[in-house]
C-alpha cells in the first residue's frame, strides 16, 4: 500500500477501488446477459436447465465477491482531512436534493432560451438590413440634420398615371381581380377580390394608401344606396387579423419617392 498522502486519501486504495468498480460492472452484465441468452448450447432440456442454472450462480457469486472486494477498498480509501479549507466548495455538501431546488434544468432552459433569443435576433437584423423599403430615411448624424427636407413631389398625381399603375398591377396578378373606383373625385378606392377567398378594400390619396379592410368572399362591401363601405369590419375574426396585419403593411411600406412601388409591394 502507498503511503497516505496530507490530504487523507490512500491513493492506492483509491486506485484498486477504481478497478473493483468496473470488475463489479462487468460481473452484474454478464448477469443480465446469461439472462438474456437463456438456455442453450445442450440437446436435452435437461442439460439445458443445468448449464443455465450453473452459470447463472456463478455469475451472482461473482457479483456478491466482486460487491464485498469494493467494499472492503472504499474503508481503505479514507476521508480528506478537515483541516484544509474548502471555501466555496465546502458549501456544496449543504445543498438540498435536486428534486426540490431543480437549478441545474432551470439553468439550461434558461441557456437554451438564451440561445434562440441571439440566433432569433440576428436573423430579424439581417432581414431588416435587407429590407429596402423603410418608413425612415437613414440618415443619422449632423449632416442629416443640417440637410433640408426634401417636400415629396408626387402627393399629386393625373389620374390617367394611377390607373396605369393599377392596370400593370392587375395584369402582374391574374388571380386576383382589381376594380377601381373614384366616388369622390379623383382619390381612387379599389376593391380587390382574390379568387373566392377575400375582398379587400383599399382607400388611396393619389398612389398613397390610406386605409384598408378586409372581408370575407361572402360579405357584402356595399352600402345600401350602393356605394363601397370603408369603414364597416369584417363579421369573422380572422379577416379582422388579416386587416391588422394588412393595416400594418401599409404603415411599413412607406417611399414618398417611389409610391408605385409601394403600392406593388403591398399588394404583393
Amino acid at each position: 500500500m502507498a503511503d497516505v498522502v496530507n490530504v487523507g486519501v490512500n491513493l492506492d486504495a483509491f486506485s484498486h477501488a477504481i478497478s473493483g468498480i468496473q470488475a463489479l460492472r462487468s460481473s452484474v452484465s454478464r448477469v443480465f446477459e446469461s439472462l438474456k441468452d437463456g438456455m442453450k448450447n445442450r440437446e436435452t432440456l435437461e442439460g439445458r436447465e443445468k448449464q443455465f442454472i450453473a452459470e447463472f450462480q456463478d455469475n451472482l457469486q461473482a457479483v456478491n465477491r466482486d460487491l464485498n472486494e469494493l467494499e472492503r477498498l472504499s474503508g481503505l480509501v479514507g476521508r480528506p482531512s478537515e483541516s484544509h479549507p474548502l471555501h466555496n466548495s465546502g458549501l456544496l455538501s449543504l445543498d438540498p436534493v435536486q428534486d426540490k431546488t431543480p437549478l441545474y434544468s432551470q439553468l439550461l432552459q434558461a441557456y437554451k432560451w438564451s440561445n434562440k433569443l441571439q440566433y432569433h435576433a440576428g436573423l430579424a437584423s439581417s432581414l431588416l438590413n435587407q429590407q429596402s423599403l423603410k418608413r425612415s430615411a437613414n440618415q443619422m448624424g449632423a449632416s442629416a440634420k443640417r440637410r433640408p427636407k426634401v417636400q415629396p413631389s408626387t402627393l399629386v398625381l393625373p389620374p390617367q398615371y394611377v390607373d396605369d399603375v393599377i392596370s400593370r398591377i392587375g395584369r402582374m396578378f391574374p388571380d386576383m381581380t382589381i376594380e377601381l373606383f373614384r366616388p369622390n373625385g379623383t382619390s381612387a378606392v379599389l376593391l380587390v377580390t382574390l379568387g373566392k377567398v377575400l375582398k379587400a378594400i383599399v382607400v388611396m390619396r393619389s398612389l398613397f394608401i390610406d386605409r384598408t379592410v378586409v372581408r370575407g368572399f361572402n360579405e357584402n362591401v356595399y352600402n345600401e344606396d350602393g356605394k363601397l363601405d370603408i369603414w364597416t369590419k369584417s363579421q369573422y375574426q380572422v379577416f379582422q387579423k388579416v386587416t391588422d396585419h394588412a393595416t400594418t403593411a401599409l404603415l411599413h411600406y412607406q417611399l414618398p419617392q417611389m409610391p408605385d412601388v409601394v403600392v406593388r409591394s403591398f399588394m404583393v
